[in-house]
């Protein structure tokens, strides 16, 4: 008789799959580093992207395939354990033994703990990016341009935030600190976090991350927001005319900001 217990086994290959491709996949996108930055900022974001997402993808298609070939000798009404003794192998029926073993249990436990704290604080820092997003929103000006807030205060910052209702929110301070084109080159690159979808790939990607390889996964995501706030430059030096413009207001807000004042959900 099929029990939860009988599931063990699978877990544990689902972790061990997603963990082993998750470390070998983000060791070759943080090796190959070089050669994917010059290969240009799209080629590099793919590149991590692919290495979070595609091994718990691969890793739950392995064991649904080992679930599916155990549950059609189950329904076709066939015991191939009667073939061997019953040690310790993946069946659907004859699993429940797994549970038997202490370390296979704890190993479970540990890392499915550990994956559903490390992805409920992502869930958490875009629940409270949300929330400052609507507060700061709710305290600033709107721009000619729609979801694009100017915010009273002495802090200089700009960033994206929010994602249900994603905000562009630049403080008073940095926007009376640019020039016309400045301010034109820092709303260009904000925008383009929106149009790219920035946040809810970011939000996607730090689940995904959660049950990666730890450390290297981490790793890989900070390789994936760099490629993306360099593909925003990119947009907002097309939008400008001039490289330069992006680069000094980039520099004038990285100069003065504080990094505290973006909450940790936002881009």
């Amino acid at each position: 008789m099929m029990t939860a217990a009988s599931l063990v086994a699978f877990a544990l290959v689902f972790l061990g799959a997603t963990t082993g491709l998750s470390a070998l996949m983000a060791a070759a996108v943080l090796a190959s580093g070089g050669a994917l930055r010059r290969r240009g900022p799209w080629v590099e974001r793919r590149a991590a992207a692919g290495a979070l997402v595609l091994p718990p993808l691969l890793a739950l298609g392995l064991v649904a395939a080992l679930a599916a070939d155990s549950a059609l000798g189950v329904w076709a009404g066939t015991d191939h354990c009667l073939d061997h003794d019953h040690h310790l192998h993946l069946c659907l029926l004859h699993g429940a033994a797994w549970a038997s073993q202490a370390w296979a249990l704890a190993l479970v436990v540990f890392a499915g703990t550990f994956a559903a704290v490390r992805s409920g604080l992502s869930l958490w820092a875009h629940a409270v990016a949300q929330r400052s997003a609507n507060r700061l929103r709710s305290l600033g000006t709107e721009l000619a341009i729609r979801g694009c807030f100017v915010v009273p205060s002495r802090e200089r910052f700009a960033f994206t935030a929010g994602l249900v209702s994603p905000t562009v929110l630049l403080s008073s301070a940095a926007w009376e600190s640019l020039s016309p084109d400045q301010r034109d080159a820092v709303l260009a690159h904000e925008l383009g976090h929106l149009a790219h979808g920035d946040l809810w790939r970011r939000a996607a990607l730090g689940f995904a991350a959660s049950f990666g390889a730890p450390l290297l996964a981490s790793r890989v995501l900070g390789v994936w927001s760099l490629a993306a706030e360099r593909i925003c430059d990119r947009r907002a030096a097309l939008a400008v005319g001039r490289p330069s413009t992006v680069a000094s207001a980039m520099l004038a807000l990285v100069r003065t900001s504080s990094q505290r004042t973006a909450p940790a959900g936002a881009v």
